[in-house]
């Protein structure tokens, strides 16, 4: 019986982080990556994102609240933009560069969004 509600707590919290809505006739998607990733660390903190999905390509990359230092952090978000308009398939196997002086922080936020997209294929 553990091992269920263990399942089911999985599946309902991917499913709470991941929220589809109809848009004309292009699919958006939104991801939440703050408890998908509420283990992935940058410098000092945790580092999510928001993700936005529309036709099966990112239309923004967002970063949320962090308690990481604000200076870094401000560098550290820069490597979002890579991102923009890939296609979910090409942005998994992108070699995004980490933000040099941030690189703990950026390197955290690539997989925060990796993990993000990640949802989706399931």
């Amino acid at each position: 019986m553990k091992k269920i509600s263990k399942i089911i707590v999985a599946v309902l919290t991917v499913a709470a982080a991941v929220v589809a809505v109809s848009c004309s006739s292009k699919k958006t998607v939104v991801v939440d990556t703050t408890d998908l990733c509420k283990d992935v660390i940058g410098h000092h903190a945790t580092t999510p994102v928001q993700i936005t999905v529309v036709g099966g390509k990112i239309q923004s990359v967002v970063a949320l609240p962090s308690d990481e230092t604000p200076s870094y952090y401000e560098n550290a978000v820069k490597v979002l933009d890579a991102f923009n308009g890939m296609t979910v398939k090409k942005a998994l196997q992108a070699d995004v560069d980490a933000i040099s002086g941030a690189t703990m922080s950026s390197e955290a936020l690539i997989t925060n969004v990796k993990t993000g997209l990640k949802t989706l294929q399931k």
